[in-house]
């Protein structure tokens, strides 16, 4: 299986995917299917890392991030959906990712970005939380 699925947290509030091997887009839609489902069973926030160790499966992407963007935000519990990999992209990627994520018209506010590191992407979940619960408290 080249989609690994973890709870990165005893709370299972953040879930890791480990993407190993060789991926395709089948395999990507089932691991998907078991986080809408994680998604559904609980009100709490879940945070979403992609823990990328091999790259994306080939063929156009957007329309399998689109499709697969919709269903997760669907959940109003939510969190960041994180990509974290040691191949950083390069700012000709960046660019295109942004051009394409807007042409497909693809839901951003739960992106977390493309982080090197795990200690990044918890990092950047715990920042996240923090500032959801003082916009709560605020309530």
């Amino acid at each position: 299986m080249p989609y690994i699925f973890n709870w990165q947290d005893p709370e299972h509030t953040i879930i890791r995917i480990d993407m190993v091997g060789q991926v395709s887009w089948e395999e990507y839609n089932i691991v998907t299917d078991r986080v809408v489902d994680e998604l559904a069973k609980t009100d709490k926030r879940i945070d979403v890392i992609n823990f990328d160790k091999t790259g994306m499966p080939k063929g156009n992407p957007m329309p399998h991030l689109k499709a697969v963007n919709a269903r997760m935000a669907a959940h109003k519990n939510l969190g960041l959906i994180i990509t974290v990999s040691p191949k950083t992209l390069s700012g000709f990627s960046k660019i295109m990712v942004d051009i394409m994520t807007r042409a497909y018209n693809i839901d951003t506010s739960h992106n977390g970005g493309f982080l090197t590191t795990m200690d990044e992407a918890l990092a950047v979940i715990e920042k996240s939380r923090k500032s959801a619960k003082a916009v709560d408290s605020t309530r």
